[in-house]
């Protein structure tokens, strides 16, 4: 395996702010105080894993929550210099790591949550392990020209596969398991999302393909221009029949260097039948909450995943047996009440990137207007969009300007977007907004239209 540059759990912080990424760690715009990102393969978390998280947080977190992030991850915020070794050996211990949650490199691989799970599901996660092994083996992974983010998902296209370097889409053709393939599509400043890479590849030749593609972005990726770093300006800048055409050549050259092993991606029959979503407010998880997902399913009869746009999804044998486990902790009767995911990025709270209070305007969303269950409104506090704001039902992109002599929040209100389910962007709605005026543009769209549009009522992930 290509060995990083650094190491998890780190002795020191990295005075290298790239080494520090790597390792999945920002400063927080508060002086002396760090974010440490916590990758979650597949968003699979067992229920010692939920408690050593809510420990770590009520000892290192200086009273701050756990955040959900919107790739299956989870943050820890105000950790100091002298906490962040301890919270890291904290996190091995408990059988996770955050390598290459944040930096330019391969980012975590996220899945359907039901996948492996719910009876009559795909297992996916060998799938994942099996392109993670490969890929960090592969020469330049932890210095590539920017982040390359892979999911996979069910037939629904749930994963969001339009919005990453690289989606695939599980297809059956002739009782054979395969993949459509979809890629090359980013969101920030300036979003674009992906093509169709392939109409269909096997289970045996994903490996390979993501190995091909990872070569291909080493060499096309722009390393002076950050802001067009990513596979999909290398698409946008060779055009797309010369970006395709480059990739299969890339593939073949791939395919054809040694035998790749045969990886198995077997279906799910006696799982488990029973699902609910837990929809936590602005992505903030305590310890208490934490550790009742711990207990939830401390007996094997239930698991706790995370999903994305601040979900979690819990699964059990019954739908029952499920709401009683959930039922006994008061912790977590908000988030269990069915409700829209109004998903707030960390924005001014946490982020030095961001220029708008995310938290405010969606607690004023939350409390000012009724937003049918299922519906998805993502803030972002600048126009980086870490949220998804450019392809949510209802997005938000934050900003500041000056009125009356006093810097105010305003936003840009978005709508109508695919939820990365379809390569449709949400379009501008109004720009230059104050928090009231959102309230009153919100509530003149027709949002059971939106939800129609972006398939949230089926929302699985």
């Amino acid at each position: 395996m290509n060995q990083p540059p650094v190491s998890f759990p780190c002795e020191s912080l990295p005075a290298d702010a790239g080494l520090a990424r790597l390792l999945g760690l920002y400063p927080q715009r508060q002086e002396g105080l760090w974010m440490q990102r916590v990758r979650v393969p597949g968003g699979r978390l067992n229920g010692a894993q939920w408690r050593a998280l809510g420990g770590i947080c009520a000892v290192y977190g200086q009273g701050q929550p756990l955040h959900l992030t919107t790739r299956q991850e989870i943050e820890l915020h105000g950790l100091t210099e002298d906490a962040v070794p301890l919270a890291q050996q904290a996190l091995v211990t408990a059988g996770l790591d955050g390598l290459g949650a944040c930096g330019d490199t391969l980012r975590n691989i996220t899945l359907c949550p039901c996948s492996g799970v719910a009876g009559g599901s795909t297992d996916l996660m060998p799938l994942a392990v099996a392109i993670r092994e490969a890929l960090l083996a592969e020469e330049g992974v932890f210095d590539l020209p920017r982040k390359f983010k892979i999911n996979i998902c069910c037939g629904d296209q749930c994963g969001q596969p339009y919005v990453h370097d690289m989606g695939l889409v599980l297809s059956r053709r002739d009782g054979r398991v395969g993949f459509n393939v979809i890629g090359a599509g980013s969101l920030g400043a300036r979003p674009a999302t992906g093509i169709e890479l392939f109409d269909w590849v096997t289970a045996d030749e994903v490996v390979p393909l993501t190995a091909a593609a990872l070569r291909m972005f080493t060499r096309e990726g722009d390393r002076e221009n950050r802001r067009r770093a990513r596979f999909r300006h290398a698409r946008q800048r060779l055009g797309d029949e010369v970006f395709l055409a480059a990739l299969q050549e890339s593939f073949r050259s791939v395919l054809a260097e040694r035998a790749w092993p045969t990886v198995a991606v077997p279906d799910v029959v006696d799982g488990l039948e029973a699902t609910a979503v837990l929809t936590f407010a602005n992505g903030d998880i305590t310890p208490e909450q934490a550790w009742a997902l711990a207990e939830i399913g401390a007996d094997g009869g239930a698991v706790a995943h995370v999903a994305v746009h601040h979900r979690v999804r819990v699964f059990g044998r019954s739908a029952g047996d499920l709401a009683e486990r959930i039922g006994r902790y008061a912790c977590l009767a908000g988030a269990a009440a069915p409700q829209a995911a109004i998903v707030a990025c960390p924005g001014n709270r946490w982020c030095k990137a961001g220029l708008a209070d995310t938290n405010a305007m969606a607690d004023a969303i939350r409390q000012r207007l009724s937003l049918p269950a299922g519906l998805t409104v993502c803030i972002s506090g600048c126009p980086n969009g870490c949220a998804h704001n450019a392809v949510a039902d209802i997005g938000l992109t934050g900003g500041t300007a000056s009125q009356d002599g006093e810097k105010t929040d305003v936003f840009t209100l978005l709508a109508g977007g695919g939820l990365g389910r379809t390569d449709r962007l949400a379009d501008v709605v109004a720009t230059k907004l104050t928090p009231d005026e959102v309230i009153n543009e919100i509530g003149r769209l027709d949002l059971a239209a939106l939800q129609k549009g972006s398939g949230a009522l089926t929302d699985k992930v």
